[in-house]
Order: structure tokens, then sequence, then C-alpha cells
């Protein structure tokens, strides 16, 4: 009976060791699909947020091509401004003017290079101008941020006057 008692517990416990190891396969399966799982959602994260930084990218690029060209159009519009002034002092003061000419011609050239160089090109060439002379590009960049500063003030401020105006009439 003890000899009974014994095969039936090593039956028992080898029954055991096949549900241990059919669970461990299973386990093991589900671990494998979970991990292939992850792995997927990963690439396409990953894909996704290529295709999303590549819209903005072109979205970017696009809003800065249309910018180029406005810039462009404004300098140019300076120079010839600039020109009419150098054309009002020619007959008092002929050195002066041709000074104030050469001033328009240079803004004439880099509304020129504005309009016709890419974007790309463009970003490359301040790249290397900031490397080269950072004191300059800085000393640059403040002038540039006063100036546009005091011209959002101003215009707000016409702006906000001729809502004013309007306003107060009723209208």
């Amino acid at each position: 009976m003890k000899e009974q008692g014994q095969g039936t517990m090593e039956f028992q416990e080898e029954n055991l060791r096949n549900v241990d190891a059919r669970d461990d396969a299973r386990d093991s399966a589900a671990s494998a699909r979970i991990a292939e799982d992850i792995t997927s959602l990963g690439d396409k994260a990953k894909s996704n947020i290529a295709d999303a930084t590549e819209t903005a990218r072109a979205h970017a690029r696009r809003i800065a091509h249309e910018q180029k060209g406005v810039g462009a159009d404004r300098l140019g519009d300076v120079a010839g401004a600039v020109h009419g002034a150098a054309r009002t002092l020619e007959a008092g003061m002929p050195q002066v003017a041709n000074y104030v000419h050469q001033a328009a011609a240079q803004l004439e050239d880099v509304a020129r290079t504005l309009r016709y160089r890419s974007v790309d090109d463009l970003i490359e060439e301040i790249g290397s101008f900031a490397r080269a002379q950072p004191a300059i590009f800085f000393g640059g960049a403040m002038l540039a941020g006063f100036a546009l500063t005091r011209f959002l003030k101003s215009s707000g401020q016409r702006a906000g006057q001729g809502w004013r105006q309007s306003d107060a009439r009723g209208q």
C-alpha cells in the first residue's frame, strides 16, 4: 500500500510538472506576444512622430518662404523711400545724397538676396555669420528686436486710436 501511495504521489507530481510546463509555455508565448506588440507600438509611435515632425517642418518652411517674400518686398519699399530721400538731398548736399543712395543700394541687395535665396541657405548663412561674429550678430538681433517692438507699439497705438474714435462716434 505504501508503494501504491508512493506511485500515486509520483503520478500527481508528474502531472503538476506537466501543468507547470504548459503554464510556463503559455506564459512565455504571452510574453513574446506582448513584447512584439510593444515593439510594434513603439515603431508606429516613432513613425507617427517622424511624420508629424516632417509635416511641421514643411509647414514652417512654407510660412518662412512666404514671410521671406513679404520681408523682401518691404525692404524694397524702404530702399525706394531711401532713394527718394536721396533725390531730395541731391541739390543741396550731393555727397550726402550719394551716401544715402549707396545705403539704398545695399538695402536693394539685401532684398534681392532675401527674395532669391532659399530659406535653408539663408539660415545657414545667418548661422555662419553668428558663429564668426557673435557680438555683431547679438547686437544686430537686439537692434532688430528694439525696432520691431517700436513698430508694433506704434502700430498698436494707431489701431487703438482708430477703434476709440469709431467707438466715440457710436459706430
